[in-house]
């Protein structure tokens, strides 16, 4: 009976302990989750800019913690949301890779064009600096969008994703080329950029 007691303590000790880490694991996960989300989205609406000869765009819904698919031939800077769709059985499909995605014929943007994709639990667009007509925009609520160009070219831009440990990652898109690169954030660049103080405001 000793023995069981002594084995069910350290158990309970040992979970008390990884139980932490446990839990910063899976908002790591959740967190390269939703900015592969984002990631995967734009280079979708980068390539299928320059394979419909069509501006594309990702809108960016800040204080729903969404993202969707629009195209220029519908989408209005002025009011953004009037490019999502609001039924409420619309239900994007995974983008997965772009080799997949390429596989589904030219007609492949149909059935995502405005279906908002939802990030992961608990994590948040924190924030969204980008250019338009060479103006800087530096947004942390309400809507905004990347554009791409038939000749995949975009705008400077940087996401910023935050989970609840305070951890950060941006989603970056040259402005020359449309490339996407995703990177986590040190402590100093989070501190810098003032992430720290909005995780304790909330």
């Amino acid at each position: 009976m000793m023995e069981l007691l002594l084995v069910m303590t350290i158990i309970a000790v040992l979970s008390a302990i990884s139980m932490p880490a446990l839990r910063g694991f899976a908002s790591t996960r959740r967190l390269k989750a939703s900015a592969q989300t984002v990631r995967n989205l734009l280079v979708f609406a980068r390539d299928m800019a320059i394979t419909e000869r069509t501006g594309h765009l990702v809108v960016l819904d800040l204080d729903r913690e969404q993202c969707w698919l629009a195209s220029s031939e519908t989408f209005d800077p002025r009011n953004p949301l009037t490019s999502v769709i609001t039924a409420g059985n619309a239900r994007a499909p995974n983008l997965g890779s772009t080799a997949e995605t390429a596989q589904q014929g030219v007609s492949r943007t149909g059935s995502i064009l405005g279906v908002p994709q939802a990030l992961e639990q608990q994590i948040t667009l924190a924030a969204v600096v980008t250019n338009h007509n060479g103006q800087t925009a530096h947004v942390n609520s309400g809507v905004e969008y990347v554009y791409f160009s038939p000749t995949a070219a975009s705008e400077d831009t940087q996401i910023y994703l935050q989970n609840q440990q305070n951890k950060v990652m941006s989603v970056t898109v040259e402005a020359a080329s449309g490339r996407v690169r995703v990177r986590h954030l040190t402590n100093e660049e989070i501190a810098e950029l003032g992430f720290e103080e909005n995780a304790r405001s909330q």
